[in-house]
This record gives structure tokens, sequence and C-alpha cells, in this order.
């Protein structure tokens, strides 16, 4: 009789809707206690080795705040440049444009970006670092003048505005209300995403930005990788996936494409046909790599050359294997659609392609980790968010506060006035992201904007770095051609928007290069002849190159095309041999030194000079003299260089040297 009257109260209460569910609420517990866990646990961690850590500390609030001090190792580099990039616009965006696409054609911003941060990390970080740079767009203020570096500076705070933050915002709310179901407006999510990834940005600094988002790195491996290896058993493991051999091929030019209204597939082109792979595509991959303050301010506040470009090449190599985060659940996605697999005993139920990957997560993954899952997810959200903050502050505090506001600000008052600037920043995306919404394909719209504002850098950047005669005249020219032929570009329907680029660029570089050599043309203006550019540059830390920056570069050029070539024919064997090719060099990678001064040496080479001198003094020797200048140049920078050493810092005694860029 008990056990009847026991059973009847609890239907009853379940009928009213109000009994308990203690297998669900159990399950809830654990959802919201790991989601609190680890996000906490980031931002204590975050605050021990930036507060109370070993991590050198620059004098100036002004070098600290922006540049993190210059005492970023190589494996906070590469964990922060890593988290920057791969972010929700990815994870969701991407994905969704490859299940969109029903091929590995977008694998090409993927696999093909290490190519260009190989150039990076050889050609751009050298000449940043040894002029001593906070931000990219300083270098154009060097090479052609202060105009030139503040429109520059304006395109990308623009950029930043209305196209990166509010896109990120979006992306990563879209993805935390698909995966929880949440019941509430989608700028209410993104609000409240913006405002804990603005304290970091904001609050924190450059330095709070690269550490926290090295911590969420290790789980955003984790959960990564778990998402595709968990797919990937629901199709029957890789035999499943290259079952279908036309869903892997990078290179196609026609493909069956999904069409969000009919929910069915139909031939058309992909996102990215193979032929943009060799014009805009790879323009496009050097402009976000080698001059976006966004990615290279990273690398910038390396203790060192050496430790840069070893950060950069990690993050390279991590880039030719992040298709598989990025763009393989998207693939495993179609198959099932297609197949009709279920999992879990669900069919997936796409209503849009951009909400393949939540959807794919919400069916694989079990509910007991989702929390954890929205912790590392949020992690993602606001590493590039906060970067693209911190980015924008810094451009905006040294750009054009600094120069143009109150010259004679203190550091201090620089990064108080930056801070706001950020805020008034995070304000403005949380208005635009809501909107992002009605857009068909977020992945795709933001390649489009990053066109649009990429083409008079990329080509401002490239001229400066290759040639000696170009002048400000000629940047400016090149600027105002590049621009405008891009926006008359927009009207024109075909060709591909990433060839319309290209065009774009060769007629700006046209104009930049006949503005700079073709004296008819200069005269027209009134513009004197162009002066052979020099400038006295002063590092602030070691630059000298790492000796394993070009062997390195060249496994990374033969991984890409051992990729690209086993996904093409649809190889499964070749595909397992570039894998295990791919760990045995990146094993190699993080084993190799940086190749950095020891203590010994700083110590040794700060005796030598002292000793020569004391020689030059009393021989009054002019030779001498410069020797022992030259050689204290070298001590200073091994001084700066080394971990026992505080001239980290930009401090330290500065190499001072005078160098001509030449073609």
């Amino acid at each position: 009789c008990g056990s009847r009257i026991e059973t009847k109260s609890a239907n009853h209460r379940r009928a009213l809707g109000c009994g308990p569910r203690p297998a669900a609420m159990t399950m809830v517990v654990a959802q919201i206690t790991s989601f609190l866990v680890w996000t906490g646990g980031v931002a204590a961690c975050t605050w021990l080795i930036v507060a109370k850590g070993s991590m050198a500390r620059s004098k100036s609030a002004a070098d600290e705040y922006f540049a993190g001090g210059h005492a970023l190792s190589w494996y906070v580099v590469a964990g922060s440049l890593m988290l920057t990039n791969l972010s929700t616009e990815q994870l969701v965006g991407l994905n969704g444009a490859i299940f969109k696409d029903g091929c590995l054609a977008g694998t090409a911003w993927e696999t093909f970006a290490a190519l260009a941060m190989c150039v990076t990390a050889g050609v751009f970080l050298p000449v940043f670092m040894r002029l001593g740079l906070a931000t990219t767009t300083g270098f154009l203020g060097k090479r052609f003048d202060l105009t030139t570096r503040t429109m520059v500076s304006s395109v990308f705070l623009v950029f930043y505005a209305v196209g990166l933050c509010p896109s990120v915002l979006y992306t990563g709310a879209l993805g935390i209300k698909d995966i929880f179901d949440l019941d509430m407006p989608l700028w209410m999510v993104s609000t409240g995403i913006g405002i804990v990834g603005a304290c970091y940005a904001i609050f924190g600094g450059l330095k709070a930005v690269a550490v926290s988002d090295c911590l969420n790195g290790i789980g955003l491996v984790v959960v990564g990788l778990w998402v595709p290896v968990a797919a990937l058993n629901a199709v029957g493991g890789l035999s499943g996936l290259f079952s279908e051999p036309a869903f892997l091929r990078p290179l196609v030019s026609e493909s069956e494409v999904f069409d969000d209204e009919t929910l069915t597939r139909r031939a058309g082109k992909p996102s990215v046909p193979w032929h943009v792979t060799i014009t805009g595509l790879m323009l496009q991959n050097l402009y976000y790599w080698s001059t976006n303050q966004l990615i290279v301010q990273r690398a910038l506040a390396a203790r060192s050359l050496a430790d840069g470009q070893k950060g950069v090449l990690f993050a390279a190599f991590m880039k030719v294997v992040g298709f598989v985060m990025l763009c393989v659940p998207g693939i495993l996605g179609a198959i099932i659609v297609k197949k009709g697999i279920p999992v879990h005993g669900k069919m997936l139920d796409i209503t849009k392609s951009d909400t393949i990957y939540p959807l794919l997560v919400r069916a694989v993954m079990p509910d007991w980790c989702l929390g954890f899952f929205a912790a590392v997810l949020l992690g993602s959200i606001l590493s590039t968010f906060n970067s693209a903050l911190n980015s924008a502050s810094t451009l905006f505090g040294l750009e054009i506060y600094k120069i143009y506001i109150q010259p004679d600000a203190s550091d201090d008052k620089v990064v108080k006035v930056a801070s706001i600037f950020g805020v008034a920043l995070s304000l403005l995306s949380f208005v635009i992201a809501p909107q992002l919404e009605s857009v068909e394909s977020i992945f795709d719209w933001l390649q489009r904007a990053k066109t649009i504002a990429s083409l008079p850098i990329i080509t401002c950047f490239l001229v400066g770095i290759a040639t000696v005669k170009p002048d400000a005249f000629s940047a400016k020219v090149g600027f105002a051609v590049g621009t405008s032929a891009y926006i008359a570009g927009q009207f024109v329907d075909e060709p591909h928007f990433l060839h319309v680029f290209f065009g774009c660029f060769l007629l700006a570089l046209a104009a930049m290069l006949l503005a700079g050599y073709w004296q008819p043309l200069r005269q027209c203006f009134r513009q004197p002849p162009p002066v052979a550019f020099k400038v006295s540059v002063s590092s602030v830390v070691d630059t000298v190159s790492w000796p394993m920056l070009w062997p390195m570069a060249g496994v990374i050029v033969f991984l890409v095309a051992l990729l690209t070539v086993s996904l093409q024919i649809g190889s499964q064997a070749l595909f397992i041999v570039f894998g295990v090719t791919w760990c045995m060099a990146f094993t190699g990678l993080i084993l190799l030194p940086t190749g950095r001064p020891s203590a010994q040496e700083v110590a040794a080479a700060a005796a030598a000079t002292k000793t020569a001198e004391k020689e030059a003094a009393l021989e009054g020797d002019m030779g001498g003299a410069g020797d022992a200048q030259e050689q204290s140049k070298v001590a200073n920078r091994s001084a700066a260089a080394s971990p026992v050493a505080p001239a980290a810092a930009p401090e330290a005694a500065a190499a001072e040297e005078t160098v001509e860029y030449a073609v």
C-alpha cells in the first residue's frame, strides 16, 4: 500500500511539472560546475602568472599594456597566435561554409595560411622587431610618413569595430545558444560574452590576453579534437570518411552545394574555387598573418626575434592540421546527413549551414561535458574578441591619441584613454552583432569585409619592405587607386571576389611603382625625385634570427603539399603518411632550442666589452673604440634576450643601427 501511495504521489508531482528529476538536476549541476571550474580556473591562473609570476615587467606602463613588456616566450606567442585566430567565426562559420560547399575547398584558408606564416617569420617579423615597433603601422610611419600610418591605422580600426568584433560575438552567441538550446534573445547572449571579453582586454592588457589564450588553448585542442573523433566514429572511422572522396577534394571548381531554402544539394560553385588559391587567397592570407595588428602584435611582444619566429612557425604547424577541427566536422556532418546516419539514435536536423557545428557537438558529445565545452568555446570567443579590442586600443592610443590629440601625454594617460576607447568599441560591437543574424554565410561575409580593408594595406606594406624609392606620395597614390578600384569592383558579380581583389592589388601596385619611379608623373604633382629610404632603427630585444627558421619553413611547405595531394586523390594511405610525418616534424620543432644566449655568454660578452672599452680609452684608438661600441651592441642585445637579465624591457640599452632597405 505504501509503495502504491509513493508511486501515485510521484506521478502526481510529475503531472504538475514540479516533481524532482534527480538525473536531470545532477546533469545540470555537473554542466554548470564544469563550466565555472574551467572559466574560473583560467581567470585565476592568468592573474597568478601575470601579477604574481616570474614574467618580466616593464617600467613603462604603455609598453607593459600594449606590448606585454616584450617578455613573451615562444610557446606563449604560439598559443596566443593560435587562440587569437581560432574562434567561433571559424568553428561555426568555416565548418558551416564547408558543409554548404560539400567539399574541402575552404581548407585553403587553413593549410595555405601556414605558407603565409613562413613569410611572416622570415621576412616581416625581422624588419618589425629590428625597428622596435609595438604596432605594424609604425613601420609605415618610418618608411613613408605619418599620414600613411594614420590612414592604415584608421582602416584597421574600422574593420575591427564593424567587422571582426561583431562577427565573433555573433558566431559565439549562435554556437552557445544552439548547443544548450537557450530560450533567450541572441543579443543577450552576445552582450554577456562581450562584457567578459572586454574585462580581459581593457583591464588586463596584452600580457593577460596572451596568457589566458594559452590556457584556453589547452582545453580547445582537447575539445576541438573530441568533436571530429566522435563524429568520425559515427560514420565508421577513416574508411567511412574516405568513402566519399568527392567531399574531400580541396581543389575544385564545382561541387554539390547545399541550399538553405530547399535543404537539398545541387551542382554549384564552392566558396573557394581552386583558381583563387593562386591569386587573391594567398594575398589575403599574407595580409592577415604578416600585417594585421591583431595577429602580429603577439609576435612583436616576444622576448627575442628567435622566440617570435619559433612561435610563429609552431602556430604554422598547427595551422597545417587545423582543418581537423575547423573543416572535417562540416564534412562529417555532410556525410551523416547524406547517408541518414543516426547519432545516438537521433538524426541531424539542419535548417541552416552555419548551425552544423553546434548541432554536431550536441549530437556527439555526452551531456555531462557540455559545460566544459561551453567554457572552452567561451575561451575561444574571448580570445579573438579581447585580442581585437586590445589591438584596437593599441592603435588608437599610440597611433592617434598620442600623435594627434595629446602628444605630451604620459604613459598612464595613454593607457587610460585607450581603455576608454576599448569600452566604446565594445558597446558598438554589442549593437552590431545581433544584426548579422540575417547574413547567409557569416564566414564568407567576414572574408569579403576583410578584403575591403586589406587591399590598400598589403600594397603599402609589400612595396615598403621590397623597395627603396617609392615614398609617401607613392603610398597615397596606391592607397587611393586600390581602394577606389575595389569599391568599383563590388558592383561586378563576376569574377570571384578574390580575383577582383587580386586585380585591384595589381592596379594599386602599378600605381605605386609609377608614382615612385616615373618622373613625369611626379612632376605633374610637383613632387621632387624620391630619396633612397634610410632609417635609424632601434631594437629592444635580441634580433638574431632562429637558425632553424628556413629548414622548418621548408618542412611546412612539404607538409602542405602532401596533405593537399592526399585529399585531392582521396588516398587514405597517403593521408596516414602525412599524419606520421607531421607528428615527427612537430616533435622536432618543439625540441629544437631557440638559440638564445645563456647567462654565462651574457656575462662573458659584458666582460669583453668592458675590457675593450678600457683599452680603447687608454690607446685613444678610434678604431678600437668603434670595435668596443660594436661589442657593446652585441652585449646589450644578449642581455636583453637573457632570461636572467631584466633588460628585456624597452628601457634596456637599445642597439642602434642604420639600415637601408633595397629591392
